[in-house]
């Protein structure tokens, strides 16, 4: 915690203790005042205080010097984080720890953190908390007659044998790789949330869905080579998510304009529209890795949305660009490309916010533009 903003009266800054233990009353215009606003240049300055302060109080207050006494490092450090620095994070850390004996282990974080979808996560706090209503949950409830395993009938529906321990349900784990150790449930999680967590979390999900699809339409089965399928895929759509989230995000938050990794293009598009009038304005702009100029075009079509511009900005250029390169080498090889679509902020895209507004006060059809 920084020195500086320590308040005067109610924290222990001093040996003695607190300063307002020692004082009548502490004046409503005082309440508020920290030790950046009373020392400064290595002096104390006493004189503007309202609240009394008696003569041995001063001079006891005088007696310190904060600079001197916060040691070798100037400020005084907070011992909750590696860094020395407090903030909002650690403090809450702090505190839940002090409080609560919360222990990394035993927090939710690791859960929440998760990129997987919400339910997913939802279920498996259900799961670790022995919330999930299988067989066991219900009989100790008095919802249900029996405690048995509506699949393999061969022991108690606990929360663990029906995720994990069924023989119908080891089947899809083993086919997906995913062992059965360790033991107990918690560990299981955090293991396997760590080394392949899309896939456990995708398996964990459809041996849920499974299992209910069976106890409640036992007409309609799904066999252990249709689950096994439906988290492979599901597996691959999360990962396609989250891992284009995470390459999205530092060109998100850029305020300037970012040249593409070497040997490929960068297409900026941009849509201009006043907020009235049947005509909207696009502009796209292509550069190679060395930011050099390749070809760019602006233009306006009838529209009143702003997204439809944007998207028909995407793929006027595209098609502009790519299409000669294609005609050229059709014959000769099938050309392989990798592209993805990011939303960036407009200081980094400068350049087609700019031509996207002229082509609106021109209101020209399309104007290409080989060259700036």
């Amino acid at each position: 915690m920084e020195k500086r903003w320590v308040t005067t009266w109610f924290s222990k800054w001093r040996r003695e203790g607190r300063m307002c233990q020692e004082m009548d009353y502490v004046h409503i215009s005082d309440s508020d005042l920290r030790i950046l606003d009373l020392w400064s240049s290595g002096q104390w300055n006493l004189e503007n205080i309202y609240s009394p302060l008696n003569q041995s109080l001063q001079s006891n207050i005088n007696s310190y010097n904060p600079d001197v006494q916060a040691g070798s490092e100037v400020g005084w450090c907070w011992t909750g984080a590696v860094s020395k620095v407090y903030d909002a994070h650690s403090g809450y850390l702090w505190l839940s720890k002090k409080m609560f004996s919360w222990e990394d282990r035993g927090n939710w974080l690791w859960l929440w953190r998760q990129h997987v979808p919400e339910k997913h996560k939802f279920l498996a706090w259900l799961c670790l908390r022995e919330a999930l209503p299988t067989a066991a949950f219900r009989f100790r409830r008095g919802i249900s007659h029996t405690d048995s395993c509506p699949r393999c009938f061969s022991g108690q529906e606990s929360v663990l044998h029906c995720i994990r321990d069924c023989p119908k349900v080891q089947l899809v784990w083993q086919a997906l790789g995913i062992s059965d150790q360790p033991v107990d449930l918690m560990s299981w999680f955090l293991h396997n949330s760590k080394q392949r967590p899309f896939r456990f979390f995708s398996g964990f999900w459809w041996i849920w869905r499974s299992r209910n699809n069976e106890i409640f339409h036992p007409h309609d089965h799904w066999t252990t080579y249709k689950v096994i399928r439906m988290a492979l895929s599901l597996e691959k759509e999360l990962r396609n998510i989250f891992e284009l989230q995470r390459l999205s995000i530092p060109s998100t938050i850029s305020g300037s304009w970012i040249p593409p990794s070497v040997g490929t293009f960068k297409i900026n598009c941009d849509a201009s529209y006043p907020g009235s009038g049947a005509r909207v304005g696009f502009a796209c702009v292509s550069r190679d890795w060395k930011g050099r100029w390749q070809r760019g075009c602006l233009g306006t079509i009838e529209s009143r949305s702003i997204l439809q511009e944007e998207l028909f900005a995407i793929w006027r250029d595209c098609s502009g660009f790519i299409d000669p390169l294609v005609l050229k080498i059709r014959d000769i090889m099938s050309w392989k490309w990798r592209a993805d679509l990011r939303l960036i902020l407009r200081d980094a895209n400068t350049v087609a916010d700019i031509m996207a507004k002229t082509a609106m006060r021109t209101l020209s059809p399309q104007v290409k533009l080989p060259l700036p």
